[in-house]
């Protein structure tokens, strides 16, 4: 039975402002509080506390598992018995056509979440034993022109100035047009010297790799798109590539470990992200994770261009983790609910046969070492949720060892929590992932002996 500290305690854990402390970024769970209405400013806000290390701010690259603490990656057995565990039965067939050499298009997971999600720690760990077991089907959905981000398989940069659009991504109110395309943000070239790149790390995908550009240009708006040291290279306006809804996709094909450069010509066109699959099938995870976005957040995006956005992906799993912000504030948990319920409602417009894993938050500590009441409550409201919904649920507050458990990671060596009290440490979102991966594993069927 689990047992609930003092309320007194919620007002020292809501969100922390992002911020920034030397050379580490502080991937944070809040957005300020003008993007909540209702929640209270933290009782002690302490900005610049790092949660999550990730590179500087003009790339981003994956660190190895050792240089953040994290213990060294464990191939999946691929002989090993599988037991019985989620109920994912697209998501399993999809596996199954892979293992059968049946497919010839890729499996893919789209992760919507918070900051938890957004430095790709949490999701690599899932993603990469899939890949090494599954197949290698590339890095997925790519954020161009934003800072900070990381994705574990690339090193993203920029130069010139950009905007980002939203200002505040994380907001659960509409914004502009609400056309942010998968990912939820958009960048906009305020120079002519804007540039991005994308460069595949070693083992980012396998054999040739096709790179699907989305942007939204308008007449006399200019993208110049090549790899370098190829020979490729297109004009990127307002009638190159393929039209899905408001925005345009280009796609190219270049070899793994091309590093993809695109330029601003003239205007002002916009850069929704980048798709980075390898030809061959495999396991894809598109990583969509903001800093102190809510379940409410994607909700106030365009519908049916997100809709469409996602449909396009053909998800065989949708995962979505929130509730940390929701927990960190004054928000009633049956809000939580219905904002789930909202979610999974356009999920399944969008993806009518993709399966739906709902996470609940991981645990918070408060200031003497408890679980954050909140927690053990949203916690419950999504598992509650997910049953009403016929999704799968998996407690990442469960998985952590239950009450306590944020404290005690916390005393690990090295620490697998970091002392903010709300983020995991790189290897405890290793360690988190794990977990997660042996559950998505226990919705496979066994495989004959």
């Amino acid at each position: 039975m689990r047992s609930k500290t003092p309320s007194s305690d919620r007002s020292d854990l809501l969100s922390l402002a992002l911020a920034s402390v030397a050379a580490l970024i502080a991937v944070t769970c809040a957005a300020g509080t003008a993007s909540f209405p209702g929640a209270a400013p933290p009782a002690d806000a302490r900005p610049g506390v790092a949660a999550v290390p990730s590179a500087p701010s003009t790339s981003s690259a994956a660190p190895s598992a050792a240089a953040n603490g994290a213990p060294p990656p464990t191939p999946a057995d691929a002989g090993s018995p599988r037991a019985a565990g989620l109920s994912l039965p697209h998501f399993a067939a999809e596996i199954a056509e892979l293992e059968r050499h049946e497919r010839k298009s890729p499996v893919r997971l789209v992760w919507l979440g918070d900051s938890h999600t957004a430095a790709d720690f949490y999701t690599h760990a899932v993603r990469r034993p899939l890949q090494a077991q599954f197949g290698n089907g590339g890095p997925g959905f790519v954020q161009l022109g934003v800072e900070p981000y990381r994705h574990a398989l690339l090193k993203v940069a920029r130069q010139g100035q950009w905007r980002r659009e939203p200002a505040s991504p994380a907001g659960s109110m509409k914004q502009l047009d609400g056309v942010f395309g998968l990912g939820g943000q958009r960048a906009v070239p305020t120079s002519l010297d804007a540039k991005v790149s994308v460069e595949g790390l070693k083992g980012s995908s396998a054999g040739k790799t096709r790179f699907t550009l989305m942007y939204r240009a308008e007449p006399g708006d200019r993208l110049r798109v090549s790899f370098r040291g190829g020979t490729t290279s297109e004009r990127a306006d307002a009638k190159a590539g393929r039209a899905v809804g408001q925005l345009r996709h280009l796609e190219l094909v270049a070899d793994a470990g091309a590093t993809l450069d695109v330029g601003v010509e003239a205007g002002a066109p916009q850069l929704f992200g980048v798709l980075v699959e390898s030809v061959a099938p495999g396991i894809v995870l598109d990583t969509l994770g903001i800093n102190g976005a809510r379940v409410a957040t994607p909700l106030a995006w365009n519908e049916a261009e997100w809709r469409q956005a996602l449909a396009e992906r053909a998800p065989a799993l949708v995962v979505i983790v929130y509730g940390t912000n929701e927990a960190a504030s004054t928000l009633p948990s049956a809000r939580y609910e219905k904002h789930l319920n909202d979610l999974v409602g356009r999920v399944r417009a969008a993806a009518p046969n993709a399966d739906c894993l709902i996470v609940g938050p991981p645990d918070m500590a408060t200031l003497a070492g408890g679980s954050a009441p909140r927690v053990l409550e949203f916690d419950s409201t999504a598992k509650g949720a997910a049953v009403k919904l016929g999704c799968g649920f998996f407690s990442a507050f469960d998985a952590m060892g239950g009450e306590g458990s944020f404290a005690r990671w916390a005393k690990e060596k090295p620490p697998l929590a970091a002392p903010d009290r709300i983020h995991l440490a790189p290897g405890g979102y290793e360690k988190l992932g794990q977990a997660l991966y042996a559950a998505l594993l226990g919705a496979l069927p066994p495989r004959p002996e």
